[in-house]
């Protein structure tokens, strides 16, 4: 069920295969009750791609959230920013994620910061609710000591977030960078 609430795809391509079909009884038949029918399915695939949109799930909050991470980062946020940017999306009690952050804003300016690959298994039995993310992306940046050769680099996480008030996720101690350059 949350498939068809995150993707509109399936319900597109299940609407053009019923119209196709329609379609063909249509010029087959020429009957105008085949031509009611296609009006229908399309009625009913319109309401489909309107509830995905309206409705919004927690795997799409969790996309949201490291997105706008990935962009706060980007920002190179400095003072007051950059406690802001922990507290909107890290947990006040991951003090071992916010020192790393910390210390990557401290060490590189980045240039950008994009994630390629996301994969999300979201627990709901838990409370709150949990969520498990591995994650691969890209990094480019300036070292500010000149110490890493490269200012490039794929980065994997694996990390834990939980749902915090007003449906928002948080990242949670559970952080796992691999090939980690402390």
């Amino acid at each position: 069920m949350n498939t068809l609430l995150e993707n509109p795809v399936p319900i597109l391509l299940v609407g053009v295969l019923v119209e196709a079909v329609l379609g063909v009884i249509l010029w087959c038949t020429g009957r105008g009750a085949v031509f009611l029918a296609m009006i229908g399915v399309l009625l009913v695939v319109l309401a489909g791609v309107g509830l995905e949109w309206l409705i919004v799930t927690d795997r799409e909050r969790i996309e949201t959230a490291l997105a706008g991470a990935a962009a706060a980062l980007e920002g190179n946020p400095t003072g007051d920013d950059r406690a802001g940017m922990l507290d909107e999306y890290i947990a006040e009690s991951a003090r071992e994620t916010r020192e790393l952050v910390v210390w990557a804003l401290n060490r590189v300016e980045f240039t950008e910061v994009r994630i390629t690959n996301l994969e999300i298994s979201v627990d709901r039995r838990t409370s709150p609710p949990t969520a498990k993310v591995e994650l691969n992306g890209y990094t480019a940046f300036k070292d500010r000591k000149g110490e890493f050769p490269y200012e490039r680099r794929l980065v994997e996480l694996t990390m834990t977030l939980h749902r915090a008030e007003r449906k928002r996720w948080l990242i949670t101690d559970d952080i796992i960078w691999h090939d980690d350059p402390r």
